[in-house]
């Protein structure tokens, strides 16, 4: 099976208030720290990095595979079909999003694992501990089963085809999705979900910054991810 990953770097940091994906933690740009991790599966072919449309030809990038810098667009599922229409031959595609440098390898390889078991995908998650409610104009109205819950991160892996025809049906129908697979649930498509962290964080904030440069620090000075 032929394996390509997609990596978004393309955001322009609406909440965060500048480009996050070029800040350096421990010297290294942000989207850097999951390129270094894609490097080391040598099951992924290539990886196509979603850049800013005025940001591709200026990133430089270190990389050991074949890299692909794609221009993205105005929001994250329309980055993520201009990478999808780039790629040809291909049977699983992983998307990643750049604002979670800390995803593991295993994160990427139990992905693959359950497509390769027949499902048509499977989301990076973690099982929720704390209570969760709805709320309407500010009234509690349901406490959720937390049994029933999952927080769902990336990588998230499809198969190739089956993603591709989940985009198209969107862009047909105005369908927008937080995340790619659900697209995939709007399609019928089965999903499963592979182990994630809750040290594969995500920077949406400054605080968040603020625990990603902890985290590097820590995986700085270990010998081996103490997350895994």
């Amino acid at each position: 099976m032929k394996v390509k990953a997609i990596l978004l770097a393309a955001g322009y940091g609406k909440r965060f208030g500048e480009k996050k994906q070029f800040l350096k933690l421990k010297g290294e740009p942000l989207f850097q720290y999951s390129l270094n991790t894609i490097n080391k599966l040598d099951i992924i072919e290539e990886t196509l990095l979603v850049l800013p449309e005025e940001d591709v030809d200026r990133v430089k990038i270190f990389s050991f595979k074949p890299v692909r810098k794609i221009a993205g667009g105005g929001e994250r599922q329309e980055s993520v079909y201009n990478a999808l229409k780039s790629i040809s031959d291909c049977d699983i595609v992983i998307i990643h999003d750049s604002a979670r440098p800390f995803a593991t390898e295993d994160m990427f390889l139990k992905g693959i694992e359950n497509i390769k078991k027949g499902y048509d995908g499977s989301i990076t998650a973690i099982k929720t501990v704390d209570t969760i409610k709805r709320f309407h104009n500010d009234l509690v109205i349901q406490t959720l089963n937390r049994d029933e819950l999952l927080q769902v991160q990336t990588p998230q892996t499809f198969v190739f085809e089956k993603i591709l025809d989940a985009h198209e049906y969107a862009i047909k129908n105005n369908i927008i999705g937080t995340d790619d697979a659900f697209l995939m649930e709007k399609r019928g498509y089965k999903i499963t979900f592979n182990k994630g962290s809750s040290f594969n964080i995500k920077i949406t904030t400054k605080e968040d910054l603020k625990l990603a440069q902890c985290i590097a620090g820590i995986l700085s000075s270990a010998k081996k991810s103490p997350f895994e």
